[in-house]
């Protein structure tokens, strides 16, 4: 039986569609800028990148699911910004973005991560694909009116 608004199986997200990727530090972004860094798309030490898929939602609904993320994670009390990320982006990077809702609806992941054998060649490449999403003009950085804090 399927549950409305929740996935079955996990599905590709198209090019139109928008990832956020929150923000937990601001040393992943520039206020000045107005850009996120490099870092804050590296998914190491994993070989995914976590996110949340908000197509068509209204800004408030994005960030009151960007505050339910922060339960349960050791440092993860305050969000600074988001980046706001076509998923064409990703597709132009070789990745892809995978709508699977765990361990929250509307999660995704950003996979196809390069695996290449040499530890460091793979920085490299790794590094070189957050740079682009950092600075593609389609990445938008957005900022809360005030950091969002975890409620007690």
């Amino acid at each position: 039986m399927r549950v409305e608004g929740r996935s079955e199986d996990p599905r590709e997200l198209t090019p139109g569609e928008v990832v956020a990727r929150i923000l937990y530090t601001k040393s992943h972004f520039s206020r000045e800028r107005k850009r996120p860094k490099p870092g804050a798309f590296n998914p190491s030490p994993y070989t995914e990148l976590s996110g949340i898929h908000v197509t068509g939602l209204a800004d408030p609904v994005i960030w009151e699911i960007a505050r339910n993320t922060m339960r349960d994670h050791p440092g993860r009390n305050t969000i600074y910004a988001r980046a706001d990320v076509p998923v064409k982006q990703f597709l132009e990077q070789k990745l892809r973005a995978v709508l699977d809702d765990k361990p929250f609806k509307r999660h995704a992941s950003v996979v196809g991560w390069p695996i290449i054998a040499d530890q460091d060649q793979r920085k490299e490449r790794w590094k070189e694909i957050c740079l682009a999403l950092s600075e593609s003009p389609q990445v938008q950085l957005v900022l809360p009116q005030t950091p969002v804090v975890l409620r007690e």
